[in-house]
């Protein structure tokens, strides 16, 4: 086979990435190609089915094409596509999901998927960012490659996290050191609370390193660094983790240390108030959560008891519901459940009930809990766990409202639900990730 050939684009896949067919009649991937497109690709990865291509020229560009590949910021790896073409791009992407694993009817899905969300902000959105820090410069992943490049003004993230990396990037010129590996930034502009953690990968014991971090910050000055360069924000805390695994790097775990300050920040959201710990899991859009949560807060609207499975911190259970709907949120997480509580009384809701409990070895049938008329899951990327579904289907409440980082795992599990007796009422699709090629969705199942 040629390493070189020019290929139509008729198609993109679930990252964003071009599909053609070669003339050999296998399919090719090739990031940075857009569907109607003829592009000269170099072939670069070949397996017996398909095969990876390396856009070299674009010959003849698709109207939606609004930049070069190789020019997208890091982490923005749709930016070379018009936003009406991402919008419809995210929506196809979940009716397909659902039509080919869910087995969902195509005629339902055109009339029950609605148009993808949009967001009034496409760039400066992000409220949580995680950078890897190499030779003393702050860095992210190229979109276009493996390759670690200078964060500089990163379009996605919030522009005072600009301030943030500036300020600690002059400290390292003046007093380089080796003492961290990563560095993670979090923060709300609604409260104007910012939290900083930095990661260590040393295998020295614990107490030495956290020694040196807080003696290089204190003869640095970096905190009251930040404080000036960031005003009208307040450092909310200054933390230090320790992953000296390539695991515990990998799941953003290991030992963390305050610093200074405290291990949280707060937020707002839907009317109700986080707090919002270090290593916790919350919507980097806050904007576009809210509009998610709206909209499966109508959908609920009429149910009287309501379960919140994976219910983390209790953002989407606290947001979704009000005072006379009964709220209980289930999380495997300790820790989590305890946030949750927390966030409950912040929010005047100390009517909710949070219980720790791994959902798929319950028998939420033979529960001491009120039966509910609807049920609410957010699960992780892999989807639920097929025990839960199995329990989920003997408890049948009325509705579930499925809330979904990934549409091929919701897909395959809303297949399991109607095959269990369920109907798939709307989807709707909402992007809370613009310029790359991630989706947020809330699915409405009823009985």
């Amino acid at each position: 086979m040629d390493l070189y050939c020019d290929v139509n684009i008729r198609d993109m896949g679930s990252d964003g990435e071009g599909i053609g067919t070669l003339e050999s009649g296998k399919t090719v991937f090739i990031p940075g190609a857009i569907p109607g497109e003829l592009c000269r690709i170099e072939i670069i990865n070949e397996k017996s089915r398909s095969c990876e291509g390396k856009l070299k020229e674009v010959l003849s560009p698709s109207p939606d094409r609004t930049g070069r590949y190789e020019d997208d910021p890091p982490g923005a790896g749709l930016a070379h596509l018009s936003y009406e073409a991402q919008l419809r791009y995210k929506e196809n992407k979940v009716r397909s999901c659902l039509q080919r694993l869910g087995r969902q009817d195509e005629g339902l899905l055109k009339s029950i998927v609605q148009p993808t969300f949009p967001s009034e902000d496409i760039w400066n959105y992000r409220d949580h960012m995680q950078y890897k820090i190499s030779d003393n410069k702050i860095c992210l992943t190229a979109s276009s490659s493996d390759e670690l490049i200078p964060a500089g003004d990163s379009p996605l993230e919030y522009k005072v996290f600009n301030n943030i990396r500036n300020t600690i990037e002059e400290v390292f010129s003046a007093a380089p050191t080796t003492l961290f590996c990563g560095l993670i930034v979090r923060g709300s502009e609604r409260t104007e609370q910012l939290l900083i953690e930095f990661v260590s990968d040393s295998n020295a014991p614990h107490e030495t390193v956290l020694r040196d971090v807080t003696q290089y910050i204190r003869a640095t000055e970096l905190e009251e660094k930040l404080k000036e360069r960031c005003t009208p924000y307040i450092i909310k805390g200054i933390l230090l983790r320790i992953s000296s695994t390539y695991i515990s790097k990998r799941v953003r775990s290991g030992k963390r240390f305050t610093i200074t300050g405290d291990d949280y920040y707060e937020e707002k959201l839907c009317g109700c108030n986080f707090r919002i710990k270090a290593g916790a899991f919350f919507q980097v859009n806050i904007p576009q959560a809210e509009h998610l949560y709206r909209f499966a807060a109508e959908d609920l609207k009429d149910a009287k008891a309501i379960w919140d499975i994976y219910c983390g911190t209790g953002s989407i259970g606290l947001s979704v519901t009000n005072k006379d709907q009964t709220l209980i949120g289930i999380e495997s997480v300790q820790e989590a459940v305890n946030s949750a509580r927390i966030n409950a009384s912040l929010s005047g809701r100390d009517d909710a009930k949070f219980i720790c409990r791994p959902a798929e070895r319950m028998d939420l049938d033979k529960s001491d809990l009120p039966h509910p008329d609807a049920v609410i899951v957010d699960p992780p990327r892999k989807g639920m766990d097929p025990r839960f579904v199995k329990n989920l289907l003997s408890v049948s409440p009325q509705k579930i409202s499925y809330v979904s980082c990934d549409p091929a795992t919701m897909a395959r599990d809303i297949r399991t639900l109607t095959e269990g007796g369920y109907r798939l009422l709307s989807v709707r699709p909402v992007d809370m990730f613009p310029n790359t090629p991630h989706v947020e969705t809330v699915a409405l199942l009823s009985k």
